[in-house]
């Protein structure tokens, strides 16, 4: 069962401090109440001294830091984020995400070692990383083994890592968790804790049912399809803090617009509590303030590709995949997006003889009272003049001929994750074919 984090926290602040807090699930959701949580049990003037953060440590690293007192008296807490050794053999969406992004960053020990981590789960050590050596494990096994969609970009990734643990002679840090629990089991210091945040957990871990008999255990989950999200809770947490709660149809709206995306939803919440001026937020307000993000279903990848940012369209798309995004709902995001983008392309030529206009007003001067007529024909709605103008503005960036290859590509993409082709590998491609010039 899981437990609330407000009760724990006045648990905490009234001395009871248990052993293991266990938090995994959506990972903006599961970040935020860690740190929450850890501010609490070690307050800032004690952070520095009192608090231990590690990043792909093993279970026995864990607790000699977990054994260890502090320097000076009082808690001492150990945060580790994204622990290895809680993950399921086939974690959901890009496993091999986290070691990635830590290597890309300049960490490249904490890359390595969940690198090596993610391998062990499927029993391959250091010697089989390096893709070009004889018997290393092959893209299907990797898919097989372990839910991994290799491109060509993590065959080098895997080709320098093993180079760099041979150099360094990083080990794979040990997955048995059995160190860990036994110092649990047998009792840690008075006022130690361990925090562990974690996406993905696996449920026949022991670690698992140790945080819910003899700790506290959150779950922070959120539905991966839209029909089944509810962000009823969420939104009053968000909310909490300004005294204000959704009206009628509000929360429907914000689901609507902003679909399973947590940050976001937390951002726009604030923005709409600073503007309702009573203690309601109503559906108007959603309607006047919120970006209709799912209007092409992700928001961040809409902007990219207006901007052809190929490397933020590629950051983007790594993320969400490794959040459990299908490669195929990115897909449906793209030709979205290039659809739209043909379209205004379209009315820039025939409205605005290839000009784009510059602001709104130059969009209701010279572009609207021809655009109407049109759209009265097809009874579709006569879009905002500022939308339109950014909408020009970013089909601009395209000739058409590109625009219709793009949409092209989208159809061969289709094809090819119908076809068990890489879909990592697959939008790589497409995203490269649609923001590159041609």
């Amino acid at each position: 069962m899981s437990a609330d984090m407000d009760e724990v926290l006045a648990e905490v602040k009234g001395g009871k401090v248990w052993p293991l807090y266990l938090l995994w699930g959506e990972e903006f959701l599961v970040r935020k109440g860690a740190d929450e949580l850890v501010k609490t049990l070690v307050p800032d003037a004690s952070m520095g001294l009192n608090l231990a953060v590690l990043d792909a440590a093993s279970p026995r690293e864990v607790a000699q830091e977990l054994a260890t007192l502090p320097l000076f008296p009082g808690r001492k807490v150990v945060l580790v984020r994204d622990p290895e050794f809680l993950a399921p053999k086939k974690g959901k969406g890009d496993a091999l995400a986290k070691a990635r992004d830590a290597w890309k960053a300049g960490k490249r020990k904490e890359g390595a070692r969940r690198l090596l981590a993610l391998a062990g789960r499927a029993g391959w050590g250091v010697d089989q990383l390096d893709p070009r050596v004889p018997g290393a494990p092959s893209v299907e096994q990797w898919k097989d083994e372990l839910n991994v969609d290799l491109a060509e970009a993590d065959l080098s990734f895997l080709q320098e890592a093993a180079a760099f643990c041979r150099d360094e002679r990083i080990s794979a840090p040990e997955g048995d968790a059995s160190a860990l629990l036994e110092l649990l089991q047998k009792g840690v210091p008075p006022g130690h804790a361990l925090v562990l945040a974690a996406t993905d957990v696996d449920s026949r871990s022991p670690l698992l049912k140790f945080a819910q008999d003899k700790g506290r255990l959150f779950e922070r989950k959120v539905a991966a399809r839209h029909k089944d999200l509810d962000l009823s809770e969420i939104s009053r947490e968000f909310l909490a803090p300004f005294k204000k709660k959704l009206g009628p149809g509000a929360l429907e709206g914000l689901k609507e617009r902003i679909g399973g995306n947590i940050r976001l939803l937390q951002s726009e919440l604030e923005k709409l509590a600073v503007y309702a001026e009573g203690p309601t937020i109503e559906a108007q307000h959603v309607a006047l303030l919120v970006h209709h993000a799912r209007e092409e279903e992700f928001f961040e990848l809409t902007e990219a590709l207006q901007k052809r940012e190929l490397r933020d369209a590629l950051s983007y798309a790594e993320d969400a995949m490794g959040q459990g995004t299908h490669a195929l709902q990115l897909l449906g995001a793209v030709a979205s997006i290039v659809r739209s983008l043909l379209e205004n392309h379209a009315w820039l030529e025939k409205y605005a003889g290839g000009q784009p206009p510059r602001t709104g007003r130059d969009v209701e001067a010279r572009i609207l009272p021809k655009l109407e007529a049109e759209l009265k024909a097809t009874k579709r709605k006569t879009p905002n003049a500022w939308a339109l103008a950014f909408g020009m503005q970013a089909a601009a960036r395209y000739e058409r001929r590109e625009l219709l290859n793009a949409l092209v590509a989208c159809a061969d993409a289709d094809l090819a994750l119908k076809s068990s082709a890489s879909g990592k590998l697959v939008i790589e491609r497409l995203l490269w074919t649609v923001c590159t010039r041609a």
